[in-house]
């Protein structure tokens, strides 16, 4: 009988992934890099060898960035007392796919109680919420994974790996000073089901082909569907009765 494969969390967080993320280029989908500091603040940078797109931000505690680039959603929020009847407080708090090119300072809101409309001054900054995007600048990641369960995915080899030693093991442990903040505590029920082991693994596995294709720097193929039987028949069935009615 086989030992149990054994993982242990030890608290480490999703941030600590973050120094190196595999992600598309947003303008020509070419695959490349986020890279950020570690363990400090400072400069994080994109720059496509493809296209020459160049992108950078500054880091904060290794993760959340300052507003400079940013290329995903946006929150745009804003709230203040009715400018007619007092009441506190009329809000805007709406979230957009990508900034604005031209990002408003004040927008209408009616008040639900008196029903004027009075401008509210609204603040735009990058909203991170839960898609599967590069924290610092908002690009879309490389290693995506669907499957029937819920999408999967990783910031690089290193979380690979991680993801890959926890859905294998069969022993699953925690250590007390790990809390309930790590990365492997924050996962999706689905991706913890024993029943869903195998393809979870057959899902990893795909994710490991597509990154080291070329060292992560290859796009990814889409693959073409053959034509059925049936429809190579038909096509064929078709040509000859034209033939048929030229002869005649």
């Amino acid at each position: 009988m086989d030992a149990p494969q054994r993982h242990i969390d030890d608290g480490r967080g999703l941030w600590r992934y973050a120094e190196r993320i595999e992600v598309r280029c947003p303008r020509c989908a070419r695959a490349g890099h986020v890279r950020a500091p570690r363990g400090q603040d400072g400069e994080v940078r994109f720059a496509c060898a493809g296209c020459g797109f160049d992108a950078a931000t500054v880091s904060c505690c290794g993760l959340h960035a300052a507003q400079r680039d940013w290329y995903g959603p946006v929150r745009l929020y804003g709230r203040r007392p009715c400018g007619y009847c007092g009441h506190q407080w009329i809000c805007v708090d709406r979230v957009h796919d990508g900034r604005p090119a031209h990002p408003p300072q004040r927008l209408s809101v009616r008040c639900r109680v008196c029903a004027r409309e009075s401008e509210v001054e609204v603040q735009t900054t990058p909203h991170r919420g839960h898609e599967p995007r590069d924290p610092h600048l908002g690009l879309p990641l490389l290693l995506l994974e669907p499957t029937r369960h819920g999408l999967l995915w990783a910031y690089n080899a290193e979380h690979l790996d991680e993801l890959r030693r926890y859905v294998a093991a069969t022993q699953r442990e925690r250590l007390r000073s790990a809390g309930n903040a790590s990365m492997v505590s924050r996962l999706p029920a689905w991706m913890k089901l024993a029943r869903h082991r195998g393809a979870m693994l057959k899902a990893l596995d795909r994710l490991q082909a597509r990154l080291g294709a070329d060292g992560g720097t290859a796009p990814v193929a889409t693959p073409t569907r053959a034509p059925s039987r049936v429809r190579v028949d038909e096509a064929a069935a078709r040509r000859a009765r034209v033939a048929r009615r030229r002869r005649g």
